[in-house]
């Protein structure tokens, strides 16, 4: 069940006629971004057969990163984008880099798309996806300068833990998608998933840590408005991918 219980009215405000043309891409019919259960199951077994990607002109995500090649800019990703507070910050601060948001509940999604529209954001893309499947089979190799992680879910209980993004296999797909000398970004309030995330990153080959971005106060995601209200801590770190065949970690 959604966690958003409102969805129904998020997506009937998301197909208003009066707002400005929609940020979503459509990925509607996508075996990997709308995936039925057998491919679900495929998808995270890597069993055959995996669905093959149309050209770049019909999948709206190989077409936003093709567009931002064709205009030089730079493409900057947000996985786990939320309600999208972050994005449609980043995306209003730096009007020259391009922000695809990645976020899996369509109420959310929709309530961003909202947002960012009735704001004149127009270089912000939204797509409806599980991350990991849009890592690994969506977004072009050496295609994003930088990727954001912002306050994923702790996933604290043991049994839960293998749902957390920082493991290996995520980090390798986001040093994959990750261009030259590209940073990836992440934050959170939790010291211990902070800790793992450093101790993940520091085994991941391919990674050196960088300082982490210092972010405008317009580029805050909620859940960071909300701890830092509270008076908790957040603890942000950063890694720079290094070249194929560089030494360390």
């Amino acid at each position: 069940m959604p966690r958003d219980r409102n969805i129904a009215r998020a997506l009937a405000r998301q197909r208003d006629p009066s707002l400005p043309p929609s940020l979503a891409l459509d990925a509607t019919g996508c075996p990997i971004l709308e995936p039925d259960v057998p491919m679900r199951i495929r998808l995270a077994r890597h069993e055959e057969p995996l669905p093959v990607c149309p050209e770049p002109g019909v999948c709206p995500v190989r077409r936003f990163f093709a567009e931002a090649a064709a205009a030089g800019a730079a493409v900057e990703l947000d996985v786990g984008a939320g309600y999208g507070r972050f994005s449609r910050g980043r995306a209003a601060g730096h009007p020259d880099v391009r922000v695809l948001a990645v976020e899996q509940e369509a109420a959310r999604v929709a309530r961003s798309d909202v947002a960012a529209r009735l704001a004149g954001i127009r270089n912000l893309a939204l797509l409806r996806a599980e991350a990991r499947w849009a890592l690994e089979y969506c977004v072009p190799p050496e295609s994003v300068a930088t990727a954001f992680v912002l306050f994923p879910d702790p996933w604290p209980k043991d049994r839960h833990a293998r749902n957390r993004f920082f493991r290996a296999p995520n980090v390798a797909l986001v040093r994959r998608i990750l261009a030259p000398g590209g940073t990836l970004q992440a934050a959170t309030d939790d010291e211990p998933y902070f800790a793992q995330m450093l101790d993940t990153m520091a085994a991941a080959p391919g990674f050196e840590p960088a300082e982490p971005a210092v972010r405008a106060e317009a580029e805050r995601t909620d859940f960071e408005r909300k701890f830092l209200s509270q008076g908790k801590r957040v603890f942000a770190a950063a890694w720079r991918k290094l070249p194929e065949g560089a030494a360390g970690k």
